[in-house]
């Protein structure tokens, strides 16, 4: 799993350098680039890495168990028999040695040990769900960035077409000083506006620096490296029935299966807090070499100790029925966390079709009132130059162009933020 891991990650740099030494990125390349490397999705991975381990360990439980022990005991003084006739009988030599394998095996204990590895396993499926949660996540907060990167871009752009406007407009203004036909009052108005539109501007470029740094954040790039994107604000069309909307979700919501997992573990440690007084049988074994024994007890002989014991729970304490109190609850605390998510998610289903379906129809009146906007500058231009409309006439008309555009720009932002909020909320692919 490391090596996976370590692969994946050597993998991804070669790739982001030959993404990065491209014109652009596309929405795609941002995602994929984003799912690549960053560390919240390794640090998960690598947790479920320890999770599997634990997993395995648990499993040990139904395997025997050896080991090797040796030994060296001095025992002084010595100590002995006499017969008349026979001599001296020492009782035990005084260098005792003894070595010996032994061996230990659960032979029964009343499923105590199948719960554990069952529960184990739920948990790595659980690690899994979290890994999907974080590349979620991720993936949406790569896209948010990306096209409010675009939008700040194009909004930066709209505010650069009113300022050379508003200078133009104050270049006429001047001339007409000149001539007579205005007053320092129009160009004090007109500059007011120019200062104006420029402080809007300082302020989306402040905007559209924190999300170039949050996506070099992202992407795992140096902050200031020039990161192009090229994208659009496309309308396209979108299934907007709830119902089978919601359903879907159910089915393909990470949320849900993580939730249902996590049900499945608090159902397996309930089980297994069930086991705590259960009785195991286990036999044990030793063979090895040792001295001491009659008649000669200088010489290593072999020697066999086996034996089966019975352990059997009287009295804990009330740790067990407590336990058994703890999974419970957790059990059913899982429950309702799953019906939460349930009702979370066809809220978020609903909101998302209703986001598209206000956006929808705000387009179409934002075009409405861009075109409007823009003949009513074309007029008022016109107007101003042969002195039909006042200096604040036309820069109202100007001023209410800008803000149209930037207004549609922003419903266009809503709308295609509303299909990816849609796909997160019923559990859809990204790409």
């Amino acid at each position: 799993m490391k090596y996976r891991i370590l692969l994946t990650y050597t993998l991804s740099l070669i790739i982001s350098q030959k993404i990065f030494a491209q014109d652009s990125l596309t929405i795609e390349q941002v995602v994929q680039q984003t799912l690549r490397n960053h560390p919240a999705i390794v640090q998960a991975e690598h947790r479920t890495e320890a999770t599997e381990a634990r997993a395995l360990e648990s499993e040990t439980a139904k395997l025997p168990t050896a080991s090797v022990q040796a030994s060296y005991t001095r025992l002084e003084p010595a100590s002995g028999i006499a017969f008349p006739g026979l001599g001296d009988f020492n009782l035990y030599p005084l260098n005792n040695y003894d070595v010996h394998i032994g061996g230990e095996y659960t032979i029964y204990d009343f499923g105590k040990a199948d719960a554990t590895i069952s529960a184990s396993r739920s948990n790595v499926q659980t690690a899994q769900d979290a890994v999907e949660l974080t590349k979620t996540d991720l993936a949406y907060n790569a896209i948010h960035t990306f096209y409010t990167i675009l939008f700040l871009q194009q909004s930066i752009q709209v505010a650069n077409d009113q300022i050379d406007a508003l200078n133009q407009h104050l270049t006429i203004t001047n001339e007409k000083v000149t001539t007579g036909t205005a007053t320092n009052f129009d160009v004090l108005t007109t500059q007011v506006r120019v200062g104006a539109a420029q402080d809007r501007k300082v302020e989306l470029e402040s905007a559209l620096h924190q999300q170039q740094t949050l996506l070099h954040q992202l992407l795992g790039v140096p902050d200031g490296k020039d990161i192009p994107l090229r994208g659009d604000f496309a309308m396209t069309s979108v299934a907007l029935n709830v119902d089978s909307l919601t359903e879907q979700a159910f089915l393909h919501r990470t949320e849900l299966k993580a939730a249902k997992d996590a049900e499945q573990s608090a159902e397996l440690q309930y089980k297994m807090s069930s086991f705590g007084n259960s009785p195991s049988l286990k036999v044990d074994a030793l063979y090895g070499f040792k001295n001491g024994f009659f008649p000669d007890i200088d010489v290593l002989r072999g020697n066999l100790v086996a034996s089966l014991s019975l352990q059997v729970p009287v009295f804990d304490g009330g740790r067990t029925s407590h336990q058994e109190e703890e999974t419970h609850a957790d059990m059913l605390a899982e429950q309702a966390h799953i019906k939460n998510i349930e009702r979370q998610i066809r809220a978020d289903v609903e909101r998302s079709a209703d986001d598209i379906k206000t956006a929808l129809d705000k387009y179409q009146i934002a075009n409405v009132q861009v075109q409007q906007a823009t003949d009513a500058v074309t007029i008022a231009r016109k107007l101003f130059e042969t002195g039909s409309v006042t200096n604040i006439d036309l820069l109202d008309a100007e001023t209410a162009e800008a803000e149209a555009k930037l207004a549609r720009l922003r419903v266009l932002f809503t709308y295609v933020m509303g299909q990816y909020e849609l796909k997160q909320s019923i559990g859809s692919a990204w790409f």
